[in-house]
C-alpha cells in the first residue's frame, strides 16, 4: 500500500526502509511511502551564551559554541544536549583543566568572559568548609561548593570553641576575619581548603593568646584581638597559600554555664551601681540645669528690661527729632512763605511804579505840568521843603 506525507518546510525526517536502511528527507516535500517508517528529526539550537554537547556514536563529543544549530542525525549521534556558558564577572575566576596528549595543563580565567568548555576541558570543583545547615556557628568539610573562585576581599565568622584560659576558664572566642585571595596559582599547589587552614590557624593563635592570661586579664586586653600582630600562624599560613589577611574583628566571647552566671551576676551588680551613680548625676546634673536656667532666665530679663530701656530712648530720641524736624519745616515753610510775599510786593509795586511812570509819561506829553499836577495831587503832604533865594544869591531850605 503507497501511502503519502508531507514534510513541512524547516522540518526534517528520517525514512527508514525495511531493510534498516534510511535517507534524510527535508522540508518542504511530499514523501511518497511503501513499507516505509518516518522518524521526525529534531534540530538543537544553542543562543550567544549557550553550546551544543554533540556526542558521537564512535565515541567522539563534540563542542559547538552558540550561536549554531545542528539536526540530530540518528546513525553519526549517540545524543546532542544544549547547556548554558558560565559567566564569569570581573570580580571572579574560574580553573580550567585541560587534557593534552598523556599530560593535563591548568590555568585560570579571569573575568569578565563567558567560559564555554572545549571537548578536553573541565573546571576545577571547589569543596571548602562552610557553615553546617543545622548549625550555622559551625564549619563543616565540604560544606561550601562551587566553581568560581572571588577574586575581591571577602569575610567569613568563625568561632574559636574550647579556649582555656590561665585560671581554667572555658570559652568560646567569636571573630571575624577579613581576607583576600592574591595568588591562585600558589594557593591551588599549596592547599586544598583555605578556609580549614584559616580556622586551624586562627584557632591556634586564639588559644595560645588566651592561654597566658587569666579571665580578668582576658577581658581587660580582647582589644588585643582585633590586631594584626596577634595572630602570627594565621597571617603567615595566609601568606604561604596565595592569600592576605587584611583584618580580624574580636566580636565578643561566650562563657561556660557557672561562670557565665558568675559573670551576668557581677555585670548586674556594676550595673546597678552604675545605674545607681547615673541617676545620682542625672539628679545633679537637673539640678544644675534648674540653676543655670534660672540664672540665664534672669540675665535675659536684664538684658530684655535694657532693650526696652533703649528702645524707649530711642523712641523718645527719635519723637524729638521728628519734632525739631517739623518745627524747622514750619520755619522754613513761613521763611519761604515771607519771601514770596515779599517778592510778589515787590512785583506789584514795580508794576505799579512802572504804570505811573508810564501815565506821567503820557501827560507830559500832553504839555501838562508834572509839577503842578503832583502839587495839586498831593495838597497836604506829610512834609513841606521849600527851596528860596533872597537878593544877595543866598539859598534857604525851609522845612515844614
Amino acid at each position: 500500500m503507497i501511502w503519502f506525507q508531507t514534510v513541512r518546510q524547516g522540518e526534517r525526517v528520517a525514512v527508514w526502509d525495511r531493510y534498516g536502511r534510511v535517507r534524510i528527507v527535508d522540508g518542504p516535500q511530499r514523501v511518497s511511502l511503501i513499507g516505509q517508517t518516518v522518524e521526525p528529526l529534531k534540530r538543537f539550537s544553542a543562543a550567544a551564551d549557550e553550546y551544543v554537547i554533540v556526542e558521537h556514536i564512535d565515541g567522539r563529543c563534540e563542542h559547538l559554541r552558540g550561536p549554531v544549530g545542528i539536526w540530530f542525525d540518528p546513525i553519526a549521534h549517540r545524543a546532542i544536549r544544549v547547556e548554558k556558558g558560565l559567566p564569569i564577572d570581573s570580580h571572579e575566576a574560574v580553573v580550567v583543566y585541560r587534557r593534552e596528549a598523556e599530560q593535563v595543563a591548568r590555568r585560570v580565567v579571569h573575568g569578565p568572559a563567558m567560559y564555554v568548555p572545549t571537548e578536553d576541558e573541565w573546571l576545577h570543583e571547589f569543596r571548602w568548609h562552610g557553615a553546617d545547615p543545622k548549625n550555622p556557628r559551625q564549619k563543616v568539610p565540604g560544606a561550601l561548593q562551587f566553581r568560581k573562585l572571588w577574586v575581591i576581599p571577602d569575610q567569613m565568622y568563625v568561632d574559636v570553641p574550647e579556649v582555656r584560659t590561665a585560671d581554667d576558664a572555658l570559652l568560646v572566642i567569636k571573630l571575624m576575619i577579613f581576607f583576600e585571595l592574591r595568588d591562585i596559582e600558589r594557593m591551588l599547589d599549596q592547599t586544598h581548603d583555605p578556609i580549614a587552614d584559616f580556622i586551624n590557624a586562627a584557632t591556634a593563635d586564639t588559644i595560645d593568646f588566651a592561654g597566658g592570661l587569666s579571665f580578668e586579664a582576658f577581658k581587660q586586653q580582647t582589644e588585643r584581638l582585633n590586631d594584626l600582630a596577634t595572630y602570627e600562624n594565621l597571617t603567615r599560613r595566609a601568606e604561604r597559600i596565595g592569600y592576605r589577611i587584611n583584618k580580624v574583628v574580636y566580636r565578643g566571647y561566650i562563657a561556660g554555664e557557672k561562670l557565665q552566671a558568675m559573670h551576668d551576676h557581677a555585670i548586674e551588680a556594676r550595673t546597678a551601681l552604675k545605674l545607681e551613680a547615673e541617676t545620682e548625676r542625672q539628679a545633679q546634673d537637673l539640678e544644675d540645669l534648674k540653676l543655670q536656667r534660672e540664672a540665664d532666665r534672669t540675665t535675659r530679663r536684664r538684658e530684655i528690661e535694657q532693650q526696652q530701656a533703649e528702645h524707649k530712648v530711642r523712641l523718645e530720641r527719635i519723637a524729638d527729632d521728628q519734632a525739631l524736624q517739623r518745627a524747622r519745616a514750619r520755619h522754613e515753610q513761613r521763611a519761604a512763605a515771607r519771601r514770596e510775599l515779599d517778592r510778589i510786593a515787590q512785583e506789584h509795586q514795580q508794576a505799579t511804579d512802572a504804570a505811573r511812570a508810564e501815565f506821567l509819561a503820557r501827560i507830559k506829553e500832553m504839555q501838562v505840568d508834572l509839577t503842578r499836577y503832583l502839587v495839586a495831587q498831593y495838597q497836604h503832604p506829610d512834609k513841606l521843603i521849600r527851596v528860596a533865594a533872597d537878593d544877595a544869591a543866598q539859598l534857604h531850605v525851609h522845612e515844614n
